[in-house]
């Protein structure tokens, strides 16, 4: 039971938070799309292949999806770190109160908030590829950890199996990994419109 007091709450908004809140506190300006020279008539005529891919965003939608994402995870902070503190507080007083529904309601609330957020992401209508990426791994660290919350529930107040435990634990894995893939990801994507730095000015040489 007082596993659950170790619960990080933190690891299921923050994380997913952190492929895209860390470039700016506000969107970037967008980048002027540049016009690109007509292609030749042999180029027009792709091989069938190369015709049935999506069509590559321009810099200038990559760059309003980029800044949608951002505006999105900022007003959704508040009520993620609401949700998250009130987890805590709920499952320390069920845990104290050695009271298993308690507990169960607490994650429950939790949950609720986790699809309501879901359902807030879905609406964003973002189509660059490289943003839409991002998105969507978003969608899956919330819905891991949102599944995880009620397997752990389920292996404290239950006896699991060796079945149950192994499933557990690779959806654990499971979501590790997607968190580290999200952050490299988001940290690339980050990377790619925040503004360059300044060259450092160049030391003499010494004599």
């Amino acid at each position: 039971m007082n596993k659950f007091t170790k619960i990080s709450a933190t690891a299921l908004f923050a994380l997913f938070l952190t492929a895209c809140d860390k470039p700016a506190d506000k969107p970037a300006p967008a980048k002027p799309e540049t016009t690109q020279p007509a292609p030749e008539a042999k180029q027009e005529a792709a091989q069938p292949a190369e015709a049935a891919k999506p069509a590559e965003a321009t810099p200038a939608q990559e760059q309003a999806d980029y800044n949608k994402l951002l505006e999105w995870n900022a007003s959704q902070a508040q009520a993620q770190m609401a949700a998250q503190q009130k987890l805590q507080s709920d499952l320390t007083a069920a845990v104290q109160a050695k009271d298993d529904k308690k507990i169960e309601e607490a994650i429950k609330t939790f949950n609720k908030t986790v699809e309501d957020t879901i359902a807030s992401l879905d609406k964003l209508d973002i189509t660059a590829p490289s943003v839409k990426s991002i998105k969507d791994q978003n969608k899956e660290v919330l819905s891991l950890s949102s599944e995880l919350l009620v397997d752990q529930l389920n292996l404290a107040t239950k006896a699991p199996t060796e079945e149950q435990t192994k499933a557990y634990q690779a959806k654990v894995e499971k979501l590790q990994a997607a968190v580290a893939k999200l952050q490299k990801d988001g940290a690339d994507l980050a990377q790619k419109f925040a503004p360059a730095a300044p060259a450092a000015p160049a030391t003499p040489a010494a004599k």
